[in-house]
């Protein structure tokens, strides 16, 4: 199936081209429309969901620049097998213009096992890691302010929600809602790129 690139999108994807060089130096795929869940207890063990968009900008530039179509069947697969490589991707369904919609899941523990992040090590969303002074911290990350101010004067935001859920001793958050409870629930409601990134600091007792 043909799938057209729009002249709003067009005029969009030119201006962030030389912007998307540089993010794809790391893999860069931006997150949107998403819901992310994570549960983490104070034991260390966590359960992390992310559902939502993953925007390839490698593979959003070559459109840009007419090296590949948007529907070329063999690019589309080139980024479905670079998340596939990690088996937490249980879903990855390409939605055109570079978009893929995806469904990952990952448990472990974060004392035993060592630090995690999403989607990329060099690239990440999203990251789960312990320090030497024993604390668990989850931190978001993004690209710096003059990247950041392309991709929203361009068009291209991030939007979703972060959801956690810890029985852990927090230290210090920036969530914009708190829910007490057992376990208490910390929100983040994503409306743009240039937000404050989600930070948690708790206490393991593992």
């Amino acid at each position: 199936m043909t799938l057209p690139m729009s002249p709003a999108l067009r005029r969009l994807i030119g201006p962030v081209l030389a912007l998307a060089v540089v993010l794809v130096l790391s893999g860069c795929y931006l997150p949107d429309r998403f819901k992310l869940d994570m549960n983490i207890d104070k034991s260390g063990k966590y359960a992390f969901i992310y559902e939502g968009d993953l925007v390839a900008f490698n593979f959003l530039r070559k459109i840009g620049q007419n090296e590949v179509r948007a529907d070329d069947t063999d690019e589309i697969a080139v980024y479905e097998q670079d998340l596939k490589r990690d088996s937490g991707f249980e879903e990855v369904t390409y939605l055109g213009q570079a978009r893929y919609r995806v469904k990952y899941k990952r448990q472990s523990n974060i004392v035993e096992r060592g630090n995690f992040s999403f989607v990329r090590r060099n690239a990440p969303f999203m990251t789960i890691k312990r320090g030497e002074d024993g604390l668990v911290r989850i931190e978001g990350d993004k690209p710096n302010k003059q990247y950041r101010d392309e991709l929203v004067a361009k068009g291209f935001d991030t939007r979703g929600v972060v959801r956690l859920w810890t029985n852990a001793r927090v230290l210090d958050h920036n969530a914009s809602q708190v829910i007490q409870g057992n376990p208490t629930q910390y929100v983040w409601d994503i409306q743009s790129i240039q937000q404050p990134t989600p930070k948690l600091t708790l206490v393991p007792e593992g």
